[in-house]
């Protein structure tokens, strides 16, 4: 009878991280969607395009895996180029962004910074050893 190999556990310990959670939406990007697709001048498959890329951009802001993702969205829906998307098909920039204030997605990015522990692997000796070795010289001749 052959005895299977244990594994060796790799050293971990706790260390506290700054994590990003934002609240969740009060509303759906469907129902976003349809609230802008309703206000437009015209309803054509463009302007369903023009909503389409601000919802996305929308949805972004809430994004916890990217945060230059998040941060270029929420320059976006904050700053002058929503200006020009919301031209292309009769929307005001100041109401897109307060429908989206108001169903939850432009969270205060200060306010929701919360400590959380996380797994950090430990160093072994033999990697501490190495990482405090000075490093030779290089001589050129």
């Amino acid at each position: 009878m052959k005895s299977t190999p244990k594994l060796r556990k790799s050293a971990t310990r706790k260390e506290w991280v700054k994590h990003w959670c934002p609240p969740r939406p009060l509303a759906g990007l469907e129902v976003l969607e349809k609230i802008l697709n309703r206000h437009v001048q015209v309803a054509c498959p463009e302007s369903r395009l023009v909503v389409a890329v601000i919802v996305l951009a929308i949805q972004d802001c809430l994004d916890r895996s990217d945060s230059k993702q998040r941060q270029e969205a929420r320059r976006f829906i904050m700053g002058s180029h929503l200006q020009y998307w919301c031209d292309l098909i009769g929307l005001h920039p100041d109401f897109v962004r307060a429908i989206a204030r108001k169903a939850g997605y432009l969270a205060s990015e200060e306010r929701h910074w919360q400590r959380v522990s996380a797994k950090v692997p430990m160093l072994t000796k033999s990697e501490d050893n190495a990482s405090k070795s000075p490093i030779p010289p290089i001589i050129c001749h």
